[in-house]
């Protein structure tokens, strides 16, 4: 295993070692959507289909202007995806109490893939996480969470409540 030491010393976070960080968020991040990667281009989906299954099944119900502020995408670019996942029966879209709103739902075979998507990425955390003191994890979520935008920040806690 490598030594984290080598890789990052804190006392010192000259440009050189913050690239170091850049290179494990990189690494980090594409192995953790790798086997969430592999069963999406079985069904020609990407990574967008994934963010807006995920999305949807954390807040049932989710207006389609909540999502594109969780997502920060344009509402051409998640209509395209959105449109495949409905017309695919992943996704069921309903009408609000005023007309203009639309809400999402999860249909059972979204939720099916919703949970076999996260279960990969739940048990590679938990793989993980679990080697670590409740101090170690607490750091890292903080150091997670100061590097969302102030404004984003708001977005985050609003799906978290």
């Amino acid at each position: 295993m490598t030594d984290l030491n080598s890789l990052l010393s804190p006392f010192f976070l000259n440009d050189k070692e913050i690239r170091k960080v850049i290179e494990l968020l990189f690494f980090s991040y594409r192995d953790f959507t790798s086997g969430p990667d592999k069963i999406l281009a079985k069904l020609n989906f990407g990574r967008a289909h994934h963010r807006i299954i995920y999305f949807v099944g954390k807040k049932n119900n989710i207006t389609i202007k909540d999502l594109l502020l969780v997502l920060q995408i344009t509402k051409q670019s998640l209509s395209r995806v959105l449109n495949q996942l409905v017309n695919e029966k992943f996704i069921i879209v309903s009408t609000g109490i005023d007309k203009r709103t639309k809400k999402l739902s999860l249909t059972e075979k979204g939720k099916k893939l919703e949970n076999q998507l996260s279960t990969i990425q739940i048990d590679k955390i938990k793989r993980v996480i679990n080697k670590y003191s409740e101090e170690n994890i607490n750091g890292f979520k903080e150091i997670l969470y100061d590097m969302i935008e102030t404004d984003n920040k708001k977005t985050f806690q609003q799906i978290n409540d």
